[in-house]
Formats: C-alpha cells, sequence, structure tokens
C-alpha cells in the first residue's frame, strides 16, 4: 500500500466511539455542541451518521482537553 489509510480509519473510529468516550469522562453532550457553537439537532444528526468534518471533530478534541470554549469570533 503506497498511502496508509490509518488515519482514516482512526478519524471514523473516533466519530464511532465519541459519545461513549465523552460518557466515560463524564462529559455530557450539550456542553461539548454549545461549546463548539453547534445547534443540537445538527449535533444529533452528525453523531448518528458519523459525518463530523475534520475541523469539527479538532474543535471538540480541543473543548474536551483544555475545556475552552469558541466564542462566535473564533468560528
Amino acid at each position: 500500500m503506497k498511502i496508509s489509510d490509518e488515519p482514516v480509519r482512526k478519524f471514523l473510529e473516533l466519530q464511532e466511539k465519541l459519545p461513549g468516550l465523552l460518557a466515560s469522562f463524564g462529559i455530557k453532550q450539550v456542553y461539548v455542541y454549545e461549546g463548539i457553537g453547534m445547534p443540537r439537532a445538527t449535533w444529533d444528526f452528525k453523531k448518528k451518521h458519523q459525518t463530523f468534518t475534520i475541523a469539527e471533530m479538532q474543535d471538540i478534541c480541543d473543548l474536551i482537553n483544555t475545556g475552552k470554549i469558541k466564542t462566535r469570533k473564533e468560528k
């Protein structure tokens, strides 16, 4: 194989495991979707269908790792 598909598989795995990971850390989903400025309906859809973008997943990781909530200017 010339190009590794491991990063893609890890990204998809992270999306699949996201609800469980949040629960294991005691993080409520409302904290995350409000923290990244995403409407609940969009969050629920993307979570169900595992269609978060790379930028959205980065925002989620940043929020979880740093606790820093994005402001409207940062979006």
